[in-house]
């Protein structure tokens, strides 16, 4: 046997999972150090690794081997790609996170296996609800951060139930497909638009050129995947399913909790290299979720069961023209549709939601210092749907409202990147959206980069961004035809030192807000004379809110390392304080729904030789407010309140802990987990929709326990 190590050729570190072949032996995988052994042979070693240069080399005659992979994006020096993948910082963007595919296998768990999960780990991100797969980053609400898959903009990407609040949610991305993940949460190219909060970017990977397949198994879930090529190594595949059946131990460990979420999905994509200059992706996500309150609630109008169904369709050609010219055209369409039941299996909610897109980019770069890069995009939503309200005594139809409606988003961008100096960047673009018998928004940013040193450098940031009201604002229940567009003008400015694998990086920000979207009729409230209003649950959406957001964030991260022996690590611990207030229509200042003014996250992951490795994620909170007007009087009791967002949440803590451990095979690998969810037991709390006593103004069950400790275990076999 022949010991083979397998090195990035930038930076000279070991790269795991590398396909080593010799000859027609059966494939070896290199471990966390990049290391793996190998029959001798004749016809000598093939090495292949997602994101690399295949390296070919005869077979030395003694001694062991190191291979130097090229990454592909080095490799094609004739050509300058110049917007960023996911998972690779941009120039001049402050504050910009990138994750690679390795950071995501690591940080991955056992007992939801959701990739935004994962991605709430980021330092600076926020979440308070556990059972929803969703993130705020800097005060702003889930709907206000953009989720782009493949270039691919949609708020259909996620498992959840349609039009009910307080339920749960699941990413319908299988984590095993992925590559890498950028978030930047604040200033920066607006590639994509209709977003005035952060963007939150993820690339699937290529099926590699030989067989290679992992099958997972543990209590609560499975999931597998299968790469390889068809036919000839110029056409790969890579296809995974998942299947959640959690409710089962979340129910014997808590009794008490409310509902339980499971899901079933598979995705899958090709890619083809027509030529040298051309290729061609084709790519197909489908998933059924279903949300299960059965036996807790009897009310006609009761949430029992919410089911959705959800598919998507990409296709994506590419071609270079010449040295210096890329050219990228884009499909795809989503589905969705939705069904909501009572106790008595009667319909509360059902419908379906459309959404089509095309997308043509063109990227120009005559040369490393200057770049030009723009966009075209029609994207076209549509909305049907039906709610129904039941007698409560009678338990027949009440009342039964429809909607219907459709929007066309077309915009487009151009952006210009010039870097005078090696030790200056400057960019700056801007972007055109059009919704057809609504209006026009435009908007621009500009970015300045300068290295005062090789290791240190500013960066600063501005950009006006805006984002359209959605189908379901303008013409579901309670939508309103003619709302603007929510508009948002953002400031970053930090400094970064980085030194080997390490980085610090200070960062402030601030964000001013207008037009923003509200419905603040909905809610049961007390007036300034103590009268009651509100309560309309029909309560039409309004552009009545403007706002600011301010604050600074500290990161010390360490990328990951590898060396040949000894404890490797990575992680980092972040630190963000944050301000974000309101003015509205009811109201004349308050605090932001989702503002968690102190956020901590501590993530970090060590690897001790070639099997075992380990990773802890704890994140503590000062929480967000109880969104409503509520307050807690001298009995202890909660009430309706005049004062918005008053009351917050108990401070928030969680810990979670995983660990692995690789045993080598004959044909592949044995992969053991564990892992522990909470592992303090911490108690934490998420609100729910509230009760109110209209007599005495008395909230009830305003809030509900969130996950417990939950042990999980599992394994899997990769070949």
């Amino acid at each position: 046997m022949r010991r083979v190590r397998v090195v990035d050729a930038t930076t000279g570190e070991g790269l795991a999972d590398a396909i080593v072949q010799c000859g027609q032996s059966t494939p070896a995988l290199t471990d966390a150090s990049g290391t793996t052994s190998v029959s001798s042979c004749a016809t000598g070693l093939v090495i292949t690794r997602d994101g690399y240069v295949e390296a070919r080399l005869p077979m030395p005659a003694q001694g062991d081997v190191e291979v130097r992979l090229i990454p592909e994006r080095r490799a094609a020096e004739s050509v300058t790609v110049v917007g960023p993948a996911a998972g690779q910082a941009e120039a001049a963007v402050p504050a910009q996170i990138a994750i690679t595919r390795d950071e995501l296998a690591m940080l991955r768990g056992v007992t939801f296996d959701d990739p935004l999960r994962t991605l709430q780990q980021l330092p600076g991100v926020a979440t308070s609800d556990e059972l929803r797969a969703e993130l705020s980053v800097r005060g702003s609400p889930f709907r206000q951060v953009g989720l782009v898959l493949d270039e691919v903009k949609s708020r259909l990407l996620v498992h959840t139930v349609r039009g009910v609040d307080n339920t749960g949610s699941v990413a319908l991305l299988n984590a095993d497909l992925l590559d890498a993940a950028s978030l930047t949460p604040g200033a920066g190219p607006q590639r994509f638009g209709n977003t005035v909060g952060a963007e939150l970017a993820i690339r699937t990977r290529a099926g590699r050129p030989a067989w290679h397949g992992r099958g997972m198994a543990s209590a609560i879930a499975a999931t597998g995947f299968v790469e390889g090529p068809i036919g000839t190594d110029r056409v790969t595949f890579i296809a995974g399913a998942r299947k959640s059946y959690a409710s089962w131990i979340v129910r014997r460990i808590d009794p008490d909790v409310s509902g339980t979420f499971e899901f079933t999905d598979a995705q899958a994509k090709l890619d083809a290299r027509l030529s040298t200059r051309q290729s061609l992706s084709a790519g197909v996500l489908a998933g059924t979720s279903t949300y299960d309150e059965r036996g807790r609630r009897s009310g006609a109008n009761a949430l029992d069961v919410g089911k959705n169904q959800t598919t998507m369709g990409t296709l994506a050609w590419q071609a270079q023209l010449g040295s210096h010219w890329v050219v990228r055209q884009r499909v795809a369409g989503i589905s969705s549709t939705y069904r909501n039941a009572n106790p008595d299996a009667l319909p509360l909610d059902s419908g379906t939601e459309h959404e089509w897109l095309s997308r043509s980019i063109v990227e120009w770069a005559p040369q490393a210092s200057i770049s030009l890069d723009g966009a075209a995009q029609v994207q076209r939503f549509t909305s049907r749907g039906s709610s129904v309200v039941y007698h409560p005594t009678t338990r027949l139809p009440q009342s039964d409202t429809a909607h219907a409606g459709e929007q066309t988003l077309a915009g487009g961008h151009v952006h210009a990147r010039w870097s005078p100096h090696r030790a200056m960047t400057l960019a700056g673009g801007a972007r055109v959206d059009h919704v057809p018998d609504l209006e026009t928004f435009v908007g621009g940013w500009a970015q300045a980069q300068v290295a005062l040193s090789p290791s240190l450098a500013v960066t600063a940031a501005v950009s006006r961004q805006g984002q359209s009201p959605d189908v379901l604002q303008r013409f579901g229940p309670a939508g309103t035809a003619d709302l603007r567009f929510e508009r948002a003008t953002l400031v970053d400015g930090g400094i970064g030192w980085r030194r080997g694998p390490y980085t610090i990086a200070v960062n402030l920000y601030q964000r001013r807000e207008t037009d923003g979207l509200d419905t603040p009729g909905r809610q049961f409230r007390l007036t300034s004379s103590g009268q009651l209003a509100g309560g309309d649950p029909r309560a039409p959406w309004v552009n009545a809110l403007s706002g600011r957001a301010r604050g600074a964030e500290v990161l010390l991260r360490r990328q990951p390392s590898t060396t040949p022996r000894g404890v490797r690590w990575s992680g980092w611990i972040g630190y963000s304080y944050g301000r974000t207030t309101y003015e509205g229509e009811l109201d004349p200042s308050f605090p932001g729904a989702f503002e968690q003014r102190h956020l901590v996250t501590i993530s970090a992951t060590t690897q001790v030789g070639s099997r075992w490795d380990a990773s802890t994620t704890l994140r503590l909170a000062t929480n967000w407010p109880y969104e409503g007007w509520y307050e807690e009087r001298s009995d202890g009791r909660i009430y309706l309140s005049s004062e918005r967002n008053g009351l917050r949440l108990p401070e928030y803590g969680r810990l979670d802990v995983r660990v692995r451990y690789r045993v080598p095979l004959p044909h592949g690998r044995l992969l053991l987990f564990a892992e522990a969810l909470n592992a303090t037991n911490a108690t934490n709390y998420r609100q729910v929709s509230a009760s109110v006593n209209l007599r005495t103004y008395q909230v009830g069950r305003l809030s509900e326990k969130q996950l417990p400790i939950i042990p999980a275990v599992g394994a899997a076999f990769e070949f």
